[in-house]
Parts: structure tokens; sequence; C-alpha cells
């Protein structure tokens, strides 16, 4: 009969003791938790802070060039997010778009300058005044929507930088209803106006601007 009592006491203990066990370790993993959490929050601060550095050397880089900036925007462009910057250059508004994080030229827009320089208060320069516009419009945005388009203006660039300039602003042009790369340049300290073909990229003209 003892015999018997000191095995049920024993039993009793191991299963208190393992009990014991198992709250503790349930409560380590609740305690523990929360800290699971942390690297998605920093992750995200650390994304926001890349945006922000990466606008300011926007800022910087069109300040060296000559503009006065405005505002920049994060945004969309064919599912890959862009920066967008308003600036001013002399008397004339630009709206120019470049790839996040590298800050690849995508386009460069003229715009007719409001007091704010916000995005919905530029205007289209004059270009809808009459069907010639229109026309001119419309070959325009065709070859922009063409799905080439952002590769052959980037090997527009690498193609006048291999002749020896230093690209400043790259802008799509219809001239005799084709599309007509307009390249501001400079080399040493003299500015040039090159005109490129579009796709095949030929030498139309080189002048000094």
């Amino acid at each position: 009969m003892r015999t018997l009592q000191r095995s049920t006491v024993k039993t009793i203990l191991s299963s208190g003791l393992a009990v014991a066990l198992l709250g503790t370790m349930v409560g380590c993993t609740t305690i523990a938790s929360p800290y699971d959490n942390r690297p998605v929050y920093r992750d995200s601060n650390t994304s926001n802070n890349n945006v922000n550095r990466v606008s300011q050397q926007l800022r910087q880089d069109l300040r060296r060039n000559g503009y006065d900036v405005r505002d920049i925007q994060a945004s969309n462009y064919r599912g890959n997010q862009i920066l967008t910057a308003y600036a001013i250059k002399g008397k004339q508004a630009y709206e120019l778009k470049y790839t996040y994080p590298d800050l690849r030229l995508i386009s460069s827009d003229k715009k007719s300058w409001s007091s704010n320089g916000k995005e919905g208060k530029y205007k289209d320069n004059g270009k809808h005044k009459n069907s010639k516009h229109h026309k001119n419009d419309d070959v325009e945005d065709s070859i922009i929507r063409e799905a080439r388009y952002p590769a052959i203006k980037q090997q527009a660039v690498r193609k006048v930088s291999a002749m020896g300039y230093r690209v400043k602003d790259i802008e799509l042009e219809e001239k005799n209803n084709r599309g007509v790369f307009e390249i501001e340049a400079k080399r040493g300290s003299q500015d040039y106006e090159i005109l490129l073909g579009y796709p095949n990229l030929n030498i139309i003209q080189v002048k000094k601007d």
C-alpha cells in the first residue's frame, strides 16, 4: 500500500513538473513573438529612407545642371517605381521622369508653368491649338507607347555619350511624320543640339547651340 502511494506521488510530481516546464516554454514563445515583426518595420523605414535619399540625389543633380527644382514625387510607371521631378530651367518648365533607384532619364516634357509647380498645374504648352499639333502629338504618343521605346532612348543617350558629349536632356519630337530624338548635350564648355532618327539612331544634325 505504501509502495503504491509513493508511486502515485512520484507520478503527480512528474506531471506537475512537465506542466510547469510546458508553461514556461509557452510563456517564452508568447514573449518572443512580437520581436518577429521588427525586421518588417525596419525594412519599411529603410525603403522610405532610400526613396528620400535618391530624391535628394536627383535634386542635387538637376540643380548642378541648371534646373530650379520645385517638387519631386514617387509614382509608378509601367509597373516600376519612378521619380518625377517638376523643375524650371530658364523660363521653361519641365516634367522629368527617372527610373528608381539608378536615375536613368525616361522622359523630359516641356510644360507651361503655374504659380506653384505641382502636378496638375502644368499645361500642354499650346500643343493642341490646331489639327497639325494634334497630328504631331499622335505620332509622339504612339512612339512613346512602344515597348521598345525606353531601350532605344537609352541607346541614344549611350551613342551620344560615346561620341564625347555629355547629355543634358533628351526629348522625342515629330519631324516629317517621324520620330526624332532632340538631344541637348555639352562638350567642353560648348553646348550642342543633336538630332538622331528614331528608331535607327542615324545622326541627322549636330549643331552648336
